[in-house]
């Protein structure tokens, strides 16, 4: 079995076209959806435990989106954002998220300003040094955009603002390093003569199912995918194995999760799983 590509420690200045993620705002305009994952850098977001978990859904970018935020993951060591900062977007979501129950049309008009905003960032902030470059702006950020919006009740909740919005951007420039980094895994395994590969790999096995593990392999030629997947059981007290079916696109790096295929307790049973879902 292949093991885990290295990550670059930039992303090429050539791209397919952008994902667009909007946790707070609704689905997005382009081929992948969804926040991103837990603390460590995790472009899946969920981790399935077995027949009762969730569907998975890729984190930034997939072929849903979530309706609320969710931890935002550092996609490399060569793109450092710092830990409070990723902390402050999380919190700034926190708290704009329960407006929509105390009140839905306050909600609504600090949703269209990160909208706004949102677009803005997509502009202007091509990667994340150019979006902390913006991020330090702060509430600098939406009185450019509208003066007259911010005046009429969101000056308190500008900052607030403006960090929901780089979270967002932030989500969509991890969606795009992480289907780069799909797309260079299946050159490279083009390259060495591979019928499959591995193009994504989030957490240890070793370490499993206490910390969450993910992997999606891939088949160089047609871009048929499977994501393995370790957590725990109900009782956390042992781990479960799941395959699920997959699809990456080979020219964007764009993944589809697709149908479960299986779930088990034994990682043997896992094994042979996996190579019939090769075959």
């Amino acid at each position: 079995m292949a093991g885990p590509d290295e990550p670059p420690s930039e992303a090429p200045s050539e791209s397919p076209a952008e994902p667009r993620t909007e946790s707070l705002i609704g689905p997005s305009a382009g081929p992948e959806a969804g926040p991103p994952a837990g603390s460590s850098a995790a472009p899946l977001t969920e981790s399935p435990a077995g027949p009762s978990a969730a569907p998975l859904t890729e984190s930034p970018a997939g072929p849903s989106a979530e309706s609320s935020p969710g931890l935002l993951a550092e996609p490399s060591a060569g793109a450092q954002v710092p830990p409070s900062v990723l902390r402050s977007w999380d919190q700034a979501e926190a708290r704009l998220f329960p407006l929509v129950m105390a009140q839905p049309e306050v909600y609504e008009q600090a949703l269209g300003l990160v909208r706004q905003l949102l677009e803005r960032l997509r502009e202007t902030c091509p990667d994340l040094p150019a979006l902390l470059a913006a991020h330090e702006r702060g509430a600098d950020l939406v009185a450019d955009l509208s003066a007259a919006e911010a005046a009429a009740g969101f000056g308190g909740r500008a900052e607030v603002i403006a960090a929901a919005a780089c979270a967002m951007r932030y989500r969509e420039l991890v969606a795009l390093i992480t289907a780069r980094r799909r797309v260079a895994a299946l050159d490279r395994a083009r390259a060495d003569g591979l019928a499959w590969t591995v193009v994504e790999e989030s957490g240890s096995p070793d370490r499993a199912p206490y910390v969450p593990y993910q992997r999606v392999e891939a088949e160089v030629g047609t871009g048929r995918a499977v994501v393995v997947s370790i957590g725990p059981d109900e009782t956390l007290s042992r781990a479960v194995y799941r395959l699920d079916a997959g699809q990456v696109d080979v020219a964007s790096g764009a993944l589809s999760i697709g149908d479960e295929l299986g779930s088990y307790l034994d990682p043997a049973d896992l094994e042979a799983a996996l190579q019939r879902a090769r075959a």
